[in-house]
């Protein structure tokens, strides 16, 4: 055998192992959803920096659902705060304050499969603690890491509203 075709067979090996490499799946990074407190000014200045209104379409402007669509698009959001309602039982969380209700504004950014980039919340009640309020954002995150809304879209989207928590 010559070295021209040792050369070559070498060469077609390693372009047989290359391509075996690249069709092995590669491990999935897993991204963090970015969880924040409109109640931490600092982070939410940083968020704020961001501009994720640019980029993600506003979900129920009129815009950007059809008639038919905005019924699918308000039962999702409704289903996903029922989950956040459940989660948020099943982690044990207290609230403990006296309030009778607990209202939270949100504004969630999701990837067009419904995965949630981004979750911003202030909690209302001045009533509830500082603690409190870091803990709930823990359980925003393990919950973010978990639970989609289920509405896969074009593009990413964002979705804003105000939930009232019953507080026994």
């Amino acid at each position: 055998m010559s070295m021209k075709n040792s050369i070559w067979i070498l060469l077609i090996i390693g372009l047989i192992s290359c391509k075996q490499k690249s069709t092995e799946k590669e491990t999935e990074i897993i991204k963090e959803p970015k969880i924040v407190s409109g109640n931490n000014e600092m982070a939410y200045n940083e968020i704020k920096k961001l501009n994720l209104d640019s980029t993600y379409t506003n979900l129920l402007d009129p815009r950007n659902v059809s008639e038919s669509e905005y019924k699918i698009v308000a039962e999702s959001w409704s289903e996903f705060h029922k989950k956040v309602s459940q989660f948020i039982k099943e982690e044990n969380f207290k609230w403990e304050v006296s309030d009778s209700t607990i209202t939270i504004l949100n504004r969630i950014y999701f990837d067009k499969s419904g995965t949630i980039d981004y979750y911003t919340f202030k909690i209302r009640n001045t009533s509830v603690s500082a603690e409190k309020r870091a803990e709930y954002e823990k359980v925003l995150q393990k919950f973010s890491k978990e639970v989609k809304l289920d509405l896969k879209r074009t593009e990413k989207y964002a979705q804003c509203g105000k939930i009232k928590y019953l507080n026994y």
